[in-house]
């Protein structure tokens, strides 16, 4: 990001016109600082924090906010990873200075944070605490460059008990950032489950969840109740919800050409679950090509792939996993039990 380059070159060097062979001239020389030497990089109280700006040189940018004591959203739109927050909070709180740079190295490493660092905000309580610049990795590999904004020494910093560099934990791409979790529900949250297959409707149904251990199943296509049906097996169908993921969204600029491509086929199957507020989460998925190759037995191709299908949701098209997807895909007569005998 220019704007990096621009306060890190600026914070350190200055235009000066000198006389040379009876000329004058502009030449850029390091500043005779009076900053201070600035080495306070770790926040002590993290849940006091609520925002956490991150910028690079590409311009891309990360805003993440807290929403709740365990959820944050990344640039105002999508769910951060839990994962991922917690370990940019754990870096935050934890980093330690190992040793100031060189003077002699000042320059060189100075240049490199222009060039590539990455910039970090941390709002506490709604109020900008500390702001400095995520550079490369040290020569041994165990260490980060970083500089306090406003400081006049570059530090070499760690982590206590990581042998390895952090800027990779101030990760600038909002596609790493992003929760891959497709539901994430817990049992006592679920409402109601619906899951349909268009080329079987006799087998979609609807599973609904009135209290700990009140569970009702009925045919999604008519509307009828089931009579005798498998309780336990209607439970463990709605647990399995508790944590579904991704494997990867498209590319931004491929979602609206599959979406188009989609919506002209049917789809294989659809799951939907809706919460005790009300609110439904639903997921189509259709059949993706067989783009590897992947062979049958007597070596002819399959027709489709069969280890990913596509998933569509909120009008955004993603990649998932049948291994993920088979144990959600039950049916209605899987869960039927046989009349009884007068």
């Amino acid at each position: 990001m220019l704007i990096i380059a621009g306060v890190l070159f600026f914070t350190q060097y200055e235009l000066n016109r000198v006389s040379e062979d009876g000329k004058s001239k502009l030449k850029i020389e390091r500043k005779q600082s009076t900053l201070e030497v600035l080495r306070d990089f770790a926040v002590e109280d993290t849940a006091s924090v609520d925002e956490i700006f991150l910028a690079d040189k590409a311009n891309n940018t990360i805003l993440l906010e807290r929403q709740a004591k365990d959820k944050w959203m990344v640039n105002g739109k999508y769910t951060a990873r839990k994962d991922f927050m917690n370990i940019l909070l754990e870096t935050i709180h934890r980093i330690e200075i190992a040793n100031p740079v060189p003077k002699a190295k000042q320059d060189f490493v100075l240049r490199n944070l222009s060039g590539s660092g990455i910039k970090c905000e941390i709002y506490q309580d709604g109020n900008l605490s500390k702001t400095y610049y995520v550079g490369g990795v040290t020569q041994d590999n165990l260490g980060t460059f970083m500089l306090m904004e406003n400081s006049s020494a570059v530090f070499e910093v760690y982590l206590p008990g990581f042998n390895g560099f952090l800027t990779t934990r101030y990760n600038t791409s909002i596609k790493e950032w992003r929760n891959k979790l497709v539901f994430s529900y817990r049992l006592e949250n679920i409402h109601e489950v619906r899951i349909e297959y268009p080329s079987e409707p006799e087998e979609s149904f609807i599973a609904v969840r009135e209290g700990s251990n009140q569970y009702y199943l009925k045919n999604a296509e008519s509307g009828e109740s089931t009579a005798r049906f498998d309780t336990v097996g209607v439970k463990m169908l709605m647990a399995r919800f508790k944590k579904v993921g991704l494997e990867y969204y498209l590319p931004e600029n491929k979602q609206k050409h599959y979406l188009d491509s989609l919506s002209q086929l049917e789809p294989i199957r659809i799951f939907a679950v809706t919460d005790q507020d009300g609110n439904t989460k639903k997921v189509e998925c259709y059949h993706r090509p067989n783009i590897n190759k992947n062979l049958d037995e007597s070596g002819e191709p399959f027709k489709n792939d069969i280890d990913r299908l596509y998933g569509v949701s909120g009008r955004e098209v993603f990649v998932m996993q049948y291994y993920t997807v088979d144990p959600l895909s039950v049916k209605l007569s899987d869960l039927t039990l046989a009349e009884a005998d007068d």
